[in-house]
């Protein structure tokens, strides 16, 4: 699975778990349906205003980052967003 499409489900979890108030429903349909499309990118996103900026780093840490998540997931953080901070 490609990290758009890694990206995409982690945003729809953390809608679910209402991790995401202040993201309409619709919203965060279009963003992950065009992550995984390919109608859009983790870069394109990072250039978006901070807010969703902020979620998406927040989902990669999900991903990513063992510590923040007890699932298992594939611990390579992907290089565009290695020293990325929030």
């Amino acid at each position: 699975m490609n990290k758009e499409k890694m990206i995409a489900d982690e945003l729809q979890h953390m809608f679910l778990e209402g991790k995401l108030k202040d993201f309409k429903e619709e919203d965060i349909n279009l963003i992950t349906r065009k992550l995984r499309t390919g109608d859009t990118s983790i870069d394109e996103l990072m250039q978006e205003d901070s807010e969703l900026k902020e979620k998406v780093l927040e989902a990669s840490e999900h991903l990513w980052n063992p510590e923040m998540n007890n699932k298992n997931h594939d611990t390579n953080i992907p290089g565009n967003l290695k020293g990325i901070h929030h």
